[in-house]
């Protein structure tokens, strides 16, 4: 009997294992079956992506980078005029003076001189043209292994001084154009960098081109003498008004998007809003860009208004955050503070907002403790910068009968963590507090009660 049933219980699962093989072969397709299911995928793909590349608004998105050079130019013949008059000597490897180039933002100063300075260096072996952007190349030792990469030279040694004098064999017989952008932001990070400037300058073969926001930038020099071995020209970009960016918009509108995408209304929009902010091309350019991408990801078919106004508050956000990022070190750590009361209390009333910022401080060394009426002036300080609101509790008096004073903050609060506070994190805070450093994490949203018992 045991031996019957387990001979039943053996041709069961035979019968189940032969049945599954059987549906499994049967169920197997041959290899061209397999081909034409995965072309039929793979074309329905390609047609899916080709429709959305049609509907696409941005076709070159390229045209609206910085580092962008337009075949036209617009509204600055006199500079270039200028400019080019000015280092025309430089061909023939003959020495000028050297150059200031100031104006605002955006109004040209980098894309003219490069333009210029492409056009100067063609067919030229005997004069080298250099453009340093400083925002990027911000110590002596990157920018002189910078020129040296240029000229075509492998930097060899340890110091500034080897590399210099690198620079001086590789140039010997020529003449070195060197123009330094954004010339504010290399001196005033570190007062020993005016040291590059009066190398070059003593240089008979050198010609030094600086260009800037700040008109006042060669204060940062802090030797006279190098300053009178600078013999120094002024050239002023003046901001463009609406009518010049009207046509810069208008051109990259037709170089870098879809025909027919943007009304000529709008773009003037564009220009009134940017001539009356500053004057900065860039940020015009910026706007047209984002007011695109915003109609392409609603899947609009052209630029209406209400893209134009949400590129325009996000613009508008943008400021805010780069002007709290040039507020002193406490400022920005308050407005921290604001940030974690509003994040993980109902109520961030004066109370919270000062035990969040003693919280952030624990464990910290780099960081100075205010008293609670210092903290209250720089509130009141960053209301007036309107990057904080106060709602008045409701009532009459003080104590119990009055409800407390809530602050909030009135930026966008991802960016600011993003831009901000992750910043501070890996530069300012030398030692966070386990507070602080869970601000970095993703996952954490508020923190563990155990983080206030000692509070």
């Amino acid at each position: 009997m045991f031996t019957t049933y387990n001979q039943v219980f053996i041709y069961t699962i035979s019968c189940n294992i032969t049945c599954k093989v059987v549906v499994l072969l049967k169920g197997k397709k041959d290899i061209h079956e397999r081909l034409e299911e995965i072309v039929l995928k793979k074309e329905k793909n390609y047609l899916s992506t080709s429709e959305k590349a049609n509907n696409k608004l941005i076709l070159h998105e390229e045209v609206f980078s910085s580092n962008f050079l337009p075949d036209n130019i617009f509204h600055r013949d006199e500079e270039i005029e200028e400019l080019t008059d000015h280092f025309i000597p430089t061909r023939h490897q003959k020495y000028c003076t050297d150059l200031s180039i100031y104006g605002v933002t955006g109004s040209g100063k980098s894309l003219i001189t490069k333009l210029v300075f492409k056009t100067l260096s063609k067919g030229i072996d005997n004069t080298y043209y250099i453009f340093v952007p400083c925002n990027e190349y911000n110590t002596p030792l990157a920018i002189l292994k910078y020129i040296l990469r240029i000229i075509n030279i492998e930097g060899k040694g340890r110091s500034e001084s080897d590399y210099i004098q690198q620079i001086k064999e590789s140039i010997e017989n020529k003449l070195l154009v060197l123009i330094l952008d954004e010339i504010d932001l290399f001196l005033k990070k570190e007062k020993s960098y005016e040291n590059l400037i009066q190398i070059f300058s003593d240089w008979n073969k050198c010609v030094l081109i600086f260009i800037s926001n700040d008109p006042s930038w060669h204060e940062y020099i802090k030797d006279h003498r190098t300053i009178s071995r600078l013999h120094l020209s002024n050239l002023i970009f003046k901001p463009y008004d609406t009518d010049e960016i009207f046509d810069i918009i208008e051109d990259r509108a037709s170089l870098g998007l879809k025909q027919g995408l943007i009304s000529k209304d709008l773009i003037l929009e564009i220009a009134e809003f940017t001539a009356q902010y500053n004057g900065d091309a860039r940020v015009a350019i910026k706007l047209l860009s984002q007011a695109a991408s915003i109609a392409e990801s609603n899947g609009c078919e052209k630029i209406e208004s209400t893209a134009l106004n949400k590129a325009i508050n996000s613009l508008e956000e943008d400021n805010k955050i780069n002007f709290i990022e040039s507020l002193p070190p406490q400022h920005k750590l308050i407005l921290v503070s604001v940030y974690m009361a509003n994040r993980n209390f109902k109520k961030s009333d004066f109370d919270t907002i000062y035990r969040e910022y003693e919280q952030l401080l624990i464990g910290s060394k780099f960081w100075r403790k205010l008293s609670r009426n210092t903290i209250r002036i720089y509130l009141d300080e960053l209301e007036t910068y309107r990057l904080i609101k106060k709602e008045i509790g409701k009532g009459r008096g003080r104590g119990k009968g009055r409800e407390s004073t809530h602050v909030f903050l009135t930026f966008d609060k991802h960016k600011f963590k993003e831009k901000i506070i992750c910043k501070m994190l890996r530069h300012d805070i030398k030692h966070p507090s386990p507070t602080y450093a869970a601000l970095s994490s993703p996952t954490q949203k508020t923190l563990p009660l155990s983080s206030y018992q000692k509070l």
